[in-house]
């Protein structure tokens, strides 16, 4: 039998025997230990939340303007710096039509060249050598 229980069976004993005020203390004891339990939930979860993003940055490095996640067997990215920066979400960059430039589709800062290796440069020459 948990305390919560015990808590019950006492609030039921003294209800019955008319003892209201001692009654009432045991009702607020029982919302004192449901407002804890539900505190208690919210530090758990948060508790998660935390430690999971500091396993994330003990993998993230950053590389041209973007956070890449480095592991053992892999390396996973682009991700967004400003997203991780300022609010610790990791949001993966999006690519836009140059395949060295990604956008964030989160918070919208503007392109990033995260694979310059990819980068293909216009060829100024080619529209005007159409006309000639």
């Amino acid at each position: 039998m948990g305390i919560f229980d015990t808590l019950s069976s006492a609030a039921e004993v003294l209800r019955k025997a008319d003892k209201i005020d001692e009654y009432k203390q045991i009702l607020e004891a029982q919302r004192q230990i449901l407002d804890m339990q539900k505190h208690i939930a919210e530090l758990e979860e948060s508790n998660k939340e935390l430690s999971g993003k500091l396993e994330i940055k003990e993998t993230l490095v950053t590389e041209n303007d973007a956070y890449w996640i480095n592991s053992k067997d892999k390396k996973d990215g682009p991700f967004c710096s400003r997203c991780w920066d300022v609010d610790r979400y990791l949001v993966r960059l999006h690519p836009c039509g140059n395949p060295a430039y990604f956008d964030c589709p989160n918070c919208k800062a503007g392109s990033v060249k995260a694979k310059p290796e990819f980068d293909r440069p216009i060829n100024q020459f080619h529209h005007r050598e159409s006309y000639l």
